[in-house]
């Protein structure tokens, strides 16, 4: 990420147009620099963004901006959007949020897609800068993905590496899914399921579905990957083999696959 520490230095020049007890910053306050890893994918929970009156917060992102610059929902006016090139702009409330109270910010970025956050203020913190990385889902006909699924599924039985001894989460109740291989090509990682032959009641797309990816960041980070579901190939001829695949962020340390509800479990995946 480029140094856009610079920009603090435009904050003076804004000072003078603030309320005057915007300008009275709370002592001790720690001010970050920040990477928030967002989903575009719809109902994940909104990142936190961390703002305090008077305090510029800088957000950037790794591609430009899409049309129309970022969207804040605040009907009362106290925070002000400034842009300061195509892809970073800066965020500036006249003063404090209330205790609970979160401002939605939609940021716009090609082709058409978009990442939401939620400004909010916290005793002691701010963010001084944000870099955001979009979390991407992996296109079905994408370069090479098509080619490694088609190769995942018909691999005769035994002839697939293991990352992992075979193990099994639960897709729902007593129904489980056994972990076939994992395996990592480039950002992509492909993990394969597959449940057992003699069981009469057979998953539906929506079982599958409940499956979660979820990768483990360096600095502590943990997020949720939105993944591309592939359904077992319908030929008789080839292993029921279900796939799901991701797109990993940088500074992936390990990656889990967690189910839904009450009786869900959680598997730590071997990265190879």
């Amino acid at each position: 990420m480029r140094s856009i520490s610079w920009v603090a230095l435009l904050v003076p020049l804004l000072l003078p147009f603030l309320p005057a007890t915007a300008r009275e910053r709370p002592a001790e306050r720690v001010s970050r620099r920040r990477t928030l890893h967002v989903s575009t994918a719809p109902g994940e929970a909104l990142p936190e963004v961390l703002v305090a009156g008077g305090t510029a917060t800088v957000v950037a992102t790794e591609v430009p901006l899409g049309p129309g610059g970022p969207v804040l929902e605040d009907e009362r006016g106290r925070v002000r959007l400034l842009p300061v090139d195509g892809s970073s702009f800066i965020v500036l409330p006249s003063d404090e949020l209330s205790e609970g109270e979160r401002l939605v910010l939609t940021v716009p970025l090609p082709p058409g897609d978009s990442l939401r956050l939620a400004l909010v203020t916290r005793r002691g913190e701010v963010d001084g800068e944000v870099r955001l990385i979009r979390l991407q889902v992996p296109v079905a006909g994408e370069a090479g993905v098509d080619g490694v699924v088609r190769l995942l599924q018909d691999a005769p039985e035994g002839r697939m590496e293991l990352t992992l001894p075979k193990t099994q989460v639960s897709l729902r109740g007593s129904l489980l899914a056994q972990v076939d291989s994992v395996l990592r090509m480039g950002q992509h990682v492909f993990v394969t399921l597959s449940t057992p032959a003699n069981r009469k009641l057979a998953p539906s797309a929506r079982d599958w579905n409940r499956l979660r990816l979820r990768a483990s960041l360096e600095g502590g980070a943990s997020v949720r990957l939105p993944h591309l579901y592939v359904p077992a190939s319908a030929s008789p001829r080839r292993a029921a083999r279900h796939i799901l695949v991701a797109i990993l962020p940088g500074g992936t340390l390990r990656l889990w696959l967690e189910g839904e509800g009450a009786d869900a479990t959680e598997l730590a995946l071997t990265l190879p």
